[in-house]
């Protein structure tokens, strides 16, 4: 029973990352930060019950979702340094 609520409470983050608008800074961050702990949760979830493919897919789209977190941050921290010169 507890493994399947480790596998909802991954489901619920990855459902509420999707509501996020992802035309703004703020939006594409939460999306971005929810859907990885999604991931992360499912993974877990994937090792537990044990579904490879589960984890597998989900450990990947740690690192997607990873590089793109870590690029948006940058990319905001370049709009800041280049409208303060």
């Amino acid at each position: 029973m507890w493994v399947e609520i480790i596998g909802v409470v991954a489901t619920l983050f990855i459902l509420v990352s999707m509501c996020f608008k992802t035309s703004s800074f703020w939006g594409n961050f939460w999306l971005r930060l929810l859907n990885m702990i999604g991931s992360i949760i499912f993974v877990i979830y994937g090792a537990l019950i044990p579904a490879i493919s589960t984890a597998v897919l989900n450990g990947a789209l740690i690192f997607v979702n990873g590089y793109y977190f870590v690029k948006l941050l940058v990319d905001r921290e370049k709009e800041k340094t280049s409208t303060s010169n």
